[in-house]
């Protein structure tokens, strides 16, 4: 065989070799794209955790007037059997109240908006609110978490928690001990229009409130060492709100303890 043919044969076979060798590599690669799941990043994987559903809430059984104890304004129950009527009238500017015999985690307010109150008196603060809410681990009037659904000057929901461990009765502390806690998850609500009903409902569990408007999660934030240190049971507040409404606590009530 002529060196010229033999070169010709050799580079043939090289080629063929190369074109396998290539044909090989793409198939390779179009198996591994198919397989392949496309990477998520912390911020979606965070965004995602936020906006996923919470466990599943306990349910709720609504308070008598004999289990609601009032300490501060005066409630007109709407039943024609006082003590186990369920539903109440609110015209004082000022309202709160307890269920001593219920856990502190979790409560839910069923409430119509029906206007401001004649008169209306600011907070210790000075400030003018117009609002109604939720007690969790109300300890007494000075150790306390709030969930709160401001309806004037502005419409949202506002968590706060008061701390004087010193302290047990509101004119004892007065305003102080008060700290706002930043939500990680925040919807914005629409105002309030008289005679319409809502649903406020808020919940503890490992160490987050949730907070439930009408159904939706509209709030949810990590609770400070603080807040989480404080024991007692639901309740409810008003200020300078009339209101008829309906207080829920969980059906297996019973002193709340989370030493």
């Amino acid at each position: 065989m002529s060196d010229a043919r033999q070169r010709r044969w050799v580079a043939l076979g090289t080629s063929s070799v190369l074109m396998l060798w290539a044909g090989a590599l793409l198939v390779s690669h179009g198996a591994c794209n198919s397989t392949r799941q496309p990477m998520e990043s912390p911020g979606s994987s965070h965004t995602r955790a936020l906006r996923a559903d919470p466990p599943a809430p306990r349910v709720l059984a609504p308070v008598t007037r004999r289990q609601l104890h009032v300490t501060e304004g005066q409630l007109v129950s709407l039943a024609e059997e006082a003590q186990d009527g369920t539903r109440f009238a609110i015209e004082a500017p000022r309202q709160r109240a307890v269920v001593p015999e219920s856990t502190g985690d979790e409560a839910e307010l069923r409430f119509t908006w029906l206007g401001v109150t004649d008169p209306v008196i600011p907070l210790a603060s000075g400030q003018q609110r117009e609002q109604v809410g939720l007690k969790l681990r109300a300890r007494d009037g000075c150790n306390v978490i709030y969930a709160m659904w401001r309806i004037a000057p502005s419409a949202g929901i506002v968590v706060n928690f008061k701390r004087n461990p010193d302290d047990h009765e509101s004119a004892e502390c007065g305003n102080a001990g008060y700290t706002t806690v930043r939500p990680r998850f925040m919807e914005p609500l629409d105002r309030l229009s008289p005679g319409e009903p809502h649903v406020l409902r808020a919940r503890i569990d490992a160490g987050v409130l949730t907070v439930y408007a009408d159904g939706q999660r509209v709030w949810e934030g990590l609770l400070p060492a603080d807040a989480l240190a404080l024991e007692g049971p639901a309740g409810m507040r008003t200020d300078n709100a009339r209101v008829r409404f309906e207080l829920l606590v969980p059906q297996a009530a019973g002193p709340t303890s989370h030493r």
